[in-house]
């Protein structure tokens, strides 16, 4: 029998590995699971998704903790053939439950034993591949030290170290479908107001003699393939990141991922929630406007002139601290021009530098989180000049 000091000492240094990471989702599933393990009592998926995600918001879908738990049995072997090479303790959780096993090991055997096998599989053909697997591993890390380092900027750097995936969120729009009661024609529509199913509900309550349906698949602004080719060009080769569109957003992507929003402030959905701790506000009922707090009024910015001419719109940026030691990006604006140049003032190598500027002649240093408002002129629901109206540093 394994003593229980020793795996919790153990459990201490797989929180504070490279493979693990304080904090993090494995952390927190692996911790559980001895817990569990050492009470007598082996948990089912449902107890396991409402103790990472809450009982609100785990709901019936547990198909996700067998993915967690797959991740889960990689990270412990990579740890223990990497970092954890020399530990006297095994962690190990047996494919079909969710018990752990606890097994002492014999390091000089296991050496030995790793030895033989490696010696006796290893052909020239295996010899030719492990030198190809070689000198391109040293070609990667050699462009990734002499590129990467010196080509990320410094808003990105945090997106690079942190093990946890990136999930690009794309603000949609939502569209319904009218059944004509005379001709039996459908009609899709596209109502501005309407940018979620709580507002479509309100909307359709409103008519009741009206055959409207929620469509299952919403609409794209046209500037998506453009914020995701520049995010594209950021992360490219070195970090991948998943595409969620705002309106499949849940609240558990908010504790896995590290977020990066693009689009109308109106699609942000549950990511407009930050505004409640911001100097900035902004009405969901009101979409065509930001508020700025002063002491006893607001100042009002709303975008104006023809979206399809000259026009003025107004743009949101912030960087925030997420729920669960990660961040979250928000590139956002009234209209589309606006969220399109609020995401290349950090995505192109010429405006980066001037929001660099920007903040050490604001602050004297670059803050790991802040927001700010920016105007942006455009034709043609492309903006091409935006300029920074308030600024301000985000504490924890």
């Amino acid at each position: 029998m394994v003593p229980k000091n020793e795996v919790r000492a153990l459990l201490e240094r797989i929180s504070k590995s490279k493979s693990f990471g304080p904090g993090s989702t494995y952390t927190r599933l692996l911790h559980f699971l001895v817990d569990s393990t050492f009470s007598g009592d082996v948990p089912k998926e449902q107890t396991i998704a409402e103790h990472l995600f809450g009982k609100n918001i785990a709901g019936s879908d547990t198909s996700k903790i067998r993915v967690y738990i797959y991740h889960l049995r990689k990270k412990l072997q990579q740890y223990f053939e990497e970092e954890g090479k020399d530990e006297s303790i095994l962690l190990k959780i047996p494919k079909g439950g969710y018990k752990v096993e606890f097994k002492s090991r014999d390091l000089q055997r296991t050496g030995i034993s790793q030895k033989r096998s490696k010696s006796s599989l290893v052909a020239p053909m295996g010899t030719l591949l492990l030198v190809s697997l070689l000198i391109n591993t040293y070609l990667l890390i050699r462009k990734d030290s002499t590129e990467q380092d010196s080509s990320i900027p410094t808003f990105w750097t945090t997106y690079f170290e942190d093990e946890k995936p990136i999930q690009v969120v794309i603000g949609d729009l939502m569209v319904y479908s009218e059944m004509d009661s005379t001709t039996g024609n459908m009609t899709t529509i596209r109502f501005p107001e309407i940018n979620s199913l709580e507002q479509f509900d309100t909307f359709s309550a409103r008519r009741p003699d009206r055959q409207l349906n929620p469509l299952s698949y919403s609409h794209a602004p046209t500037g998506s393939t453009e914020w995701i080719n520049s995010l594209t060009k950021i992360f490219h080769p070195y970090k991948d990141f998943n595409i969620r569109m705002s309106s499949k957003l849940e609240t558990r992507d908010l504790l896995d991922y590290n977020l990066i929003y693009v689009g109308m402030q109106k699609t942000a959905g549950m990511l407009n929630s930050y505004f409640d701790q911001s100097i900035f506000d902004y009405d969901v009922n009101h979409t065509d406007q930001y508020n700025y707090q002063l002491q006893d009024s607001f100042l009002t910015f709303s975008p104006h002139g023809d979206p399809s001419d000259k026009h003025t719109d107004y743009g949101f940026i912030a960087r925030y601290p997420g729920p669960n030691d990660n961040f979250i990006f928000m590139f956002s604006g009234l209209w589309d021009s606006a969220a399109s140049e609020s995401l290349r003032s950090f995505t192109m190598e010429s405006k980066i530098s001037e929001m660099e500027d920007y903040m050490k002649n604001q602050l004297g240093y670059i803050p790991n989180y802040f927001e700010m408002l920016i105007e942006v002129n455009g034709v043609d629901r492309i903006g091409f000049e935006g300029r920074v109206l308030i600024f301000n540093e985000v504490t924890r």
